[in-house]
């Protein structure tokens, strides 16, 4: 019966979001409903609490593996490869103004017909 109860709550109740307060004030409504034994609300605190870390951490990991994905197929250089890219710009641009500047062009001769 608490099976039951724990998946329901679970799933309706979104525990990943939920605060340790949040999930005792619900075990309470549980215990006044009948539905849960009062000597079974520590274990069942404790359990939905480890339940919702459990799914906060999955959650995080997805997001994580969603995002990563995206930035790979939209080639999205990560931050490192951005700033080595920075680093190279900024190399060739001091290399490109220390270089003597040629002011005086030649001027092709014109065409003879």
């Amino acid at each position: 019966m608490i099976d039951l109860f724990k998946k329901t709550y679970l799933a309706g109740l979104g525990l990943a979001t939920m605060t340790g307060d949040k999930i005792e004030e619900i075990v309470e409504e549980l215990i006044k409903k009948g539905e849960v034994a009062e000597k079974d609300r520590k274990e069942l605190v404790e359990e939905l609490i480890a339940k919702g870390k459990e799914q906060r951490d999955q959650l995080s990991k997805s997001i994580t593996d969603s995002v990563n994905k995206v930035v790979y197929e939209l080639k999205i250089p990560r931050r490192e490869q951005y700033e080595d890219l920075l680093k190279r710009v900024e190399e060739l641009e001091k290399k490109a103004a220390a270089k003597p500047k040629s002011t005086s062009r030649k001027k092709a001769a014109p065409k003879k017909s």
